[in-house]
């Protein structure tokens, strides 16, 4: 399955041709065709340029594919359609999981791509090859974060043995420092140190993820990078497609429903940017570092900071009329409207304002970051844990519809099994074919599940997972920064 990528391309080709044509019609022994050699490649001219962009390509497929799975995987969505995967949301994640799969393979062909691009095109083309080989370490190096965020483990070359999380993420982080040092643009080094911030975060080095994420902040207090989509040749912001159509295929949790969609449809083939790095991150990742000593005082202030810099983020005003809520086929119906009031776990207090009212006119939302806390929640943190809740609750909203939250609830997708039986370095029972999910999540579909009074007008969360997240911030599985 890990297998080289220009192999894949080649053997479903022949395969295409070979079932069209018979095999009486075509011997393959017999084609030459000087213009589409790998060495024929190789001495065109910007070779590695063109690589560089094919593998800016398997980036954005690599995006759209943990996009479209990781978020129902969590509590920020629930696939409401008959479209995609439909037991994640339980959740359950089987190694014989077409989209577990298909996942695994998109992350793994963007490191093939890069590496294959590192070692074999860049050497031949010298044109340009510092920025090159700086992209092309970039690009594996967030395919290398992608696998260490929501995988057990994964190949770190082709047909090799399993590395798990950990390991990838640290050759995530050998690649960045390599990229930074090569960058010449200010606004790229920065974010391989955003993305460094990001590393070290996951593997809990705290120190180290405090360094980088103070260093972005004071080079680019509002950095952001984007992944930039194509809605003529492709490929399109697929979420863009699940959050903003009129089936609204995918529902997003009712306290967080003034945050969605985060890409609106703006015109035909407009494809909406995805935050991929952004300058939030830093000052979470400060705000938990002190948290994680008991500094309550200087936790709030960061938080502040950081409400500070979303409240300046952009908000647009978006047609939303033809999402029904569930109301065009879906399997569950949901709040549409203004008066209803959300209460974010049972017996707790209901909130007004979290719902939108989009059948009359454009709706306000977000569409870098967004959240429900205030500056007077911020000040009323008076202890460690309310401070958590606060800050992970913020974490969720801001990182709402970015792929984030399925490794901060702790879970992971196994290996696929189809690598076990492609891969004689995978035994059949090998560990990282069983996924990770904390046990004190809860099960069938609980992390989605809601009650909604359409006479009182009132919506109330079955369970909140930020109280849950804090409850067992102890667990190994999550929050990373320990005391």
């Amino acid at each position: 399955m890990y297998s080289a990528l220009r192999h894949l391309v080649y053997t479903a080709a022949c395969a295409t041709l070979l079932l069209s044509l018979g095999c009486d019609q075509f011997d393959p022994t017999g084609v030459q065709n000087p213009n589409v050699t790998t060495d024929a490649f190789l001495r065109s001219p910007d070779a590695a340029r063109t690589w560089v962009r094919g593998t800016e390509r398997a980036y954005l497929q690599a995006i759209n594919a943990v996009m479209d799975n990781v978020e129902i995987a969590s509590d920020n969505y629930f696939n409401n359609y008959t479209t995609q995967n439909k037991v994640f949301d339980i959740p359950r994640f089987d190694n014989q999981d077409l989209d577990v799969r298909s996942t695994f393979t998109a992350i793994a062909r963007l490191r093939e791509s890069a590496t294959y691009g590192l070692d074999k095109v860049i050497v031949s083309d010298t044109v340009n090859r510092v920025r090159n080989e700086a992209d092309l370490l970039f690009y594996r190096a967030m395919g290398s974060i992608f696998a260490g965020e929501n995988f057990t483990a994964m190949p770190a070359v082709a047909l090799g043995p399993l590395v798990d999380g950990p390991g990838h993420l640290r050759l995530a982080i050998a690649d960045l420092r390599r990229a930074r040092s090569l960058y010449a643009d200010a606004a790229l080094r920065n974010a391989c140190t955003a993305a460094l911030a990001r590393a070290h975060y996951r593997l809990g080095e705290r120190s180290s993820a405090v360094t980088e994420a103070t260093a972005l902040l004071a080079a680019a207090p509002a950095f952001l990078r984007t992944a930039v989509f194509d809605g003529v040749s492709g490929p399109g912001n697929s979420f863009q497609a699940l959050i903003s159509t009129a089936n609204n295929n995918y529902q997003v949790l009712p306290r967080m429903e003034l945050l969605d969609p985060k890409y609106p449809n703006r015109a035909a083939q407009a494809q909406s940017p995805l935050s991929v790095l952004k300058a939030e991150e830093s000052h979470l990742i400060l705000a938990e570092s002190a948290l994680a000593t008991s500094n309550l005082s200087e936790a709030k202030s960061r938080l502040l900071q950081l409400l500070t810099l979303v409240q300046q983020r952009p908000t647009e005003l978006v047609d939303t009329r033809n999402q029904r809520r569930g109301r065009n086929g879906g399997l569950v119906l949901y709040p549409d409207s203004s008066d209803y009031r959300v209460a974010f776990r049972p017996g707790s207090e209901f909130r007004a304002g979290l719902i939108l009212y989009r059948l009359n006119a454009p709706v306000r939302v977000p569409t870098i970051s967004g959240t429900t806390v205030t500056a007077d929640r911020i000040n009323a943190i008076a202890t460690d844990n309310d401070g958590y809740y606060v800050l992970y609750l913020m974490r969720q909203e801001i990182f709402l519809a970015e792929g984030r939250r399925m490794s901060d609830l702790g879970m992971r997708f196994p290996a696929p099994l189809a690598e076990a039986q492609s891969n004689s370095n995978v035994g059949g029972s090998d560990n990282a074919l069983t996924a990770v999910i904390p046990s004190f999540l809860p099960g069938e579909t609980g992390m989605d599940a809601f009650v909604m009074n359409t006479s009182a007008r009132t919506v109330e969360i079955r369970h909140d997972l930020n109280a849950i997240l804090v409850a067992n911030r102890t667990s190994p599985l999550i929050m990373p920064f320990k005391n």
